[in-house]
Parts: structure tokens; sequence; C-alpha cells
């Protein structure tokens, strides 16, 4: 079936663009589009970073958060009532969201970005007589341009594709790929797996490539640069099972940046005796942000936080709550303080609820009721990824328990109070065994950043339960179908070639 065709209108002035459209599909002519200077083209991609949420659902899909349908108390709709679908994995998991599954769209939107600075940026004139610093400048925003089209393919398989198997991934369905801005009248179908993830890690070595090439200075950690996309690349190799790839990266950006956030001062401070309060203004929570991009160990951070307020403070805006087994997963060691440092039993008439504090950014009350500049991030990258990528990586190798767990501890060990931690030992692992404890640790030192609901799809797809509303039960299978979200509705309503995901 042919597309249709909508009016889309980009103009540059000031250095500021105006969009309209309705399928991120669908070309943009491109005589519609006027940058001509390095400047033009940096702020045109500027564009193509999402700032806003575009996933809130990502963690309320899997087992860290809970429902307290009790805490439904005032009448109206609160966040409970809008994730609700996605919450109990209904085959149309956008079915209760107001405004349904934006995700698909604006990543597409920003691939769209990319694909412009990619194709003219050569073309660019300078805003400097220096041509030798203007060559740099086209070809470091050129491979920013490549890092930013490949984080947002890797959003768009892991959503709306199955995760990557070496077995299957020729013939599995991926995503539509459309790296053109020339207007076609064609139907969009999906490429493979492999051919989305093929593009992903081309992206991101030419990225890498042409920023290490080509530095410049730019808005520390807001966009990407070298290390960042390296980073990116270890996890993407994670996730295609490639350990030895992985390995290599993620050594290369630990030896360039090992920084990691340190929780010695947090333990001596915060403890359960002090997890619990009945009232809340920004002085009460003590600490530093845990993914503030000014942290040594924060590399990249992208979007407002797509926790807040689904996670908030208060019964009366949201009925979800950190789960419970998570903070068991802290409890049984009583001495590691992510368990205070990350979220916090709050009390409102008396009915306690787990609340989420890793994010200690809300300078006001108004980003605990709604999400704004003030409500941090959670789309983030550091290195404490890198150490459990390397873990993994070295568990899944012959011989590679050892490094393994040394990884393991290297992170561990500024994670609970000074003096208290004792070293895993390799001794005490099979291969089985150790899994399943970096499977946990991704899961404590990770929860609540959008990890966890990928981590269970690339991984063992349990099978999981879940009680919502009037005691409604929901179910996912071992494996299910659901894994893998749904395209959504409007998109499949313009683009049908693509095809919905089984069910």
């Amino acid at each position: 079936m042919k597309n249709k065709y909508l009016s889309i209108i980009i103009a540059v002035l000031v250095g500021m663009f105006l969009m309209a459209c309705e399928s991120y599909l669908e070309e943009m002519p491109q005589n519609k589009l006027k940058p001509s200077t390095t400047d033009d083209y940096a702020q045109l991609l500027n564009k193509g970073y999402v700032t806003g949420q575009v996933v809130p659902y990502l963690d309320i899909l899997s087992d860290d958060i809970d429902l307290i349908a009790a805490d439904h108390v005032m009448p109206g709709t609160d966040y409970g009532d809008v994730y609700i679908s996605a919450y109990m994995w209904q085959d149309h998991h956008e079915a209760s969201m107001l405004d349904g599954d934006k995700a698909f769209e604006k990543f597409y939107e920003s691939i769209f970005y990319c694909n412009v600075v990619i194709e003219n940026i050569d073309k660019a004139s300078g805003v400097e007589l220096n041509e030798v610093n203007v060559e740099r400048t086209r070809q470091n925003i050129k491979g920013e341009a490549y890092a930013l089209r490949a984080y947002s393919h890797f959003y768009l398989v892991n959503l709306y594709a199955k995760p990557y198997d070496p077995e299957t991934c020729v013939t599995d369905p991926g995503i539509p790929l459309n790296l053109s801005t020339a207007a076609e009248d064609k139907a969009y179908t999906r490429n493979s797996v492999k051919e989305v993830y093929d593009l992903i890690v081309g992206d991101l070595k030419e990225g890498v490539r042409l920023m290490e090439a080509n530095p410049v200075s730019k808005p520390a950690k807001l966009k990407f640069d070298a290390l960042s996309a390296r980073a990116l690349l270890a996890r993407v190799y994670l996730y295609m099972q490639q350990w030895d790839s992985a390995i290599v990266c993620a050594e290369q950006v630990i030896c360039e940046n090992p920084a990691i956030f340190n929780l010695y001062e947090a333990g001596l401070r915060l403890s359960m005796d002090n997890n619990f309060v009945s009232s809340w203004n920004a002085s009460t929570v003590w600490g530093k942000d845990y993914l503030a991009k000014d942290n040594d160990n924060v590399l990249f951070v992208n979007g407002i936080s797509e926790v807040v307020p689904a996670l908030g403070w208060y019964h009366f805006i949201s009925t979800f709550s950190v789960n419970k087994k998570l903070a068991a997963e802290y409890e049984d060691e009583p001495d590691d303080v992510r368990r205070y440092y990350f979220m916090q039993t709050y009390s409102l008439r008396g009915k306690p609820k787990l609340i989420y504090a890793k994010n200690r950014y809300i300078p006001n009350i108004s980003s605990v009721m709604r999400p704004d500049a003030g409500s941090g991030y959670t789309r983030v990258i550091r290195t404490e990824e890198m150490y459990l990528i390397l873990a993994e990586a070295y568990a899944h190798k012959e011989n590679g328990i050892g490094e393994a767990v040394k990884y393991l501890n290297r992170l561990r060990v500024e994670k609970f109070r000074e003096g208290t931690y004792t070293d895993l030992k390799a001794a005490d692992f099979d291969q089985n065994s150790l899994l399943v404890f970096i499977e946990a640790e991704r899961r404590r030192e990770l929860c609540l950043e959008g990890h966890r609901w990928f981590d269970l799809r690339r991984t063992t797809r349990p099978a999981m339960e879940r009680i919502g509303y009037e005691n409604q039960v929901a179910r996912l299978e071992k494996d299910d179908p659901r894994y893998v979200l749904q395209i959504p509705k409007r998109e499949l309503s313009v683009n049908p070639g693509i095809g919905s995901n089984p069910r």
C-alpha cells in the first residue's frame, strides 16, 4: 500500500526549526530544508535529541514497579490509570495512555534529523575562516549524528521487535529502516533484526571514529561524544551476545573514565532507621542526585526523568510504588547503601509506600507533581553499566569467572558502608550461578533507569504475574510474545505495511 504524504515544512530562522508531521517514516522533501552553515546543522541535530518523556511506561512493564490499588483515593484519573494497560501487559500497551505511545514517532523523528545532517553536512559552510577548524566541526557533527541515529534505532528495535538472537536474527522481523531524506512513494516494511543491529553497530563505529579524529567542545553529557558513543556500543554488543567486542569497548571506556559513584558518605548518614518519612520537601532528601550530568561517572544523559511522577511522593497522583521484592534484593545485605539511597518509605495518613529517591535533583514541589526540567534524568549512560557489562561478558567466556568477579567487586565495594564489604570469591560460583547473580546486580544498580524490561527480554523472558485494579490478574507466560510491544495504532494506520506484532 502506498504511503500518504503530508505537507511538512522545516524553516531555519535564527537557529530555530519548526516542524509539523504525522508519521516519521514518511520522508521530508529535501527542498523544504535550507540549513547552510555548520551552526545550522548543529542546531538541527539538537532537535534530534528527544528531551521529553518518551518511554514513561518502560519500567512499569518490568517487575521493578508495583501497583497499589488502595492508593487510588481521589476522584479522576491518576498515573496508575494512565499506564494501567502497560502495567497489565495488555495486547496494546498504549490503550490507556492519553496520547498513546509516542516513542515510535519521536525516535523516527530523531532519525530523520540525523539523516539530514549526515547527508548534507559535508556541504555546510563554516562560521569562521579557518577551514581546518570548519572541517573538524563538520566531521564531528556528522559523527554525533551517526551516534544519535544508532541510539534511536536501538530503542526502536528493543521496543517493537524481538530481542537479538544470533540464531534467528537474520529472519526475525525488526523495524523499518529509512536512511534517506528524498521523497519516495513507497510502502514501509520491516528490515530484519540483524540488519537493524548491523546498522547500529556501523553507525556507532563511524561516529566514534569521526568524533575521536575531530574533537570539538560541546555541552557536557547532553550530546554524544566519542566516549559515550563507545559506551553505547558496549551495550549494543552485550545485547548481541558478542562478548569479546563488548569487553573491548567497555574496557576502553573505563580505562578513560573509571569513576564510580561512591556511597561511603551516604553510609554514614542513611539507614533503615531514617528511611521512613512522613513529610517531604527537597531538604529532607539528603545526598546528590545519583544520575546528575555533573557526576564524574555519568557519560551521557538524555531527556527528563521517565519515572516522575508515576513513582511520585503522593498517593493521590499515582498508585505505583517501587517493587517490594526489589527492595528486598538489597535488604539481604544490610550494608548495601543503595537500598536507602534509591528509595524511601513514605507515609501519608499512616499508609507506607516505597517511593523513588534515586534522582535527588527535584528543586520544588512542582517537579514532584509533573515531569519538567527539574525532574532530572533516567535515560543515562554511566560507568557502572560498563563494569556490569564486563562482568556479564566475562561470565559467558570460558575461564572468565575470575575476571567477572573482579569487576563486580570493583563496582560493589563503593556501594556498601565503608569497611564493611566482603569480596565475592570466584570459587563460590559456577557460570550459571554467576549469571544469576549478575542479573540481580544489574537490577540493583540500574533500577528504574529503563534497563530492567530490556534485560528481561534479552535474557530469560520469565513468566510473571501481577494484580491490577479490582483484583484483575495479568500474566506473562515464559517467552510471551508481549515481550515485544505492539506497533502504535496511529503508525499502522499510516503505514500498514509494517504489520502488527504477533499476539
